[in-house]
Parts: C-alpha cells; structure tokens; sequence
C-alpha cells in the first residue's frame, strides 16, 4: 500500500518523534502525561512528555510542542526538543521562520530541533542552523542527536 502526501509526512515524522521518545527512554527519562508534567518535577527525576501545551504563538494560538523534558542537574529548567522531519518537497521548510519566531518571542524554555530526512529547499537546511542562539541552542539530524545524547547532554 502506498501513502499519499500528508499521510506520508505525518508517518516518517511520528517515526522520527519514535526515535527520539526511545533515545529519551534509553537515557533513563520516565514518560509522564502532558496534564502531570509540571507537577511530577516533584519526583525530582529525569522526565519527559511530548504533545505539551508549551505557550501561545507569535498568532496568540495555544502551542504544542513535540517533547519537553526535565532533569534534576541537566535540565531543571526544562529543554524543549522539535522534531522536523522532510523526506519529500512540501512546506515544513518554510515553516522554520515560524518555528524560530516562536522559539525567540513566545518559548519559556530553551530548545533544540532535531531533523529527519533530507529533502530540504535549497538554504533552509543551513538558514535554520544559522539561527542558532541562547533560545535555539542546537539544529541536529538523527544521528547527530543519538552522537549529543551519547555525550550525556539529555
């Protein structure tokens, strides 16, 4: 059976929010539901959802992001992790202004993207690395994702 445009970009990117959930889990990260995340910092370890209502938008929209996660010494702050995946020509590219906008104005929390695929308009790949400041501290494709949580970074 073959998958159709948005049905395909919506099943290579749950495949990649699934890598990252598994690198989360395998670094001791416990998955809690978005409502009790806040509040399960109490247990004072490493935690992690995805789906979470973060902010409103630079549009004063509710926000989701992919995944937040806390750590006692790492992240007691929270970190944010996006993840972007394009395997085909659309617009995800074109949605990075957006994603950076958000990140800079509205995001309580730094945050990393984490890209999949490799079918990007030409620049945006490298425009969106070039963003990088103290809200969007890195732009990282899989592998060098697994490469920065093997460090100890998450």
């Amino acid at each position: 059976m073959m998958v159709q445009g948005g049905s395909t970009a919506n099943y290579t990117g749950e495949q990649l929010q699934e890598y990252i959930f598994l690198r989360l889990t395998e670094r001791g990260y416990t998955h809690v539901p978005a409502k009790r995340f806040i509040a399960a910092h109490i247990l004072g370890q490493p935690i992690f959802t995805d789906e979470f209502h973060l902010c409103h938008s630079i549009y004063n929209n509710p926000l989701k992001c992919d995944f937040v996660i806390y750590h006692p010494q790492k992240w007691a702050n929270n970190l944010v992790i996006e993840a972007k995946w394009q395997q085909s020509k659309g617009s995800v590219d074109e949605k990075y202004p957006y994603n950076v906008l958000n990140i800079n104005n509205c995001y309580p929390y730094p945050t990393i993207i984490v890209l999949g695929g490799s079918d990007y308009k030409g620049g945006a790949e490298k425009w969106l690395r070039c963003q990088v400041n103290d809200k969007l501290l890195a732009v990282l494709n899989m592998e060098q994702f697994a490469a920065w949580a093997n460090k100890g970074n998450i």
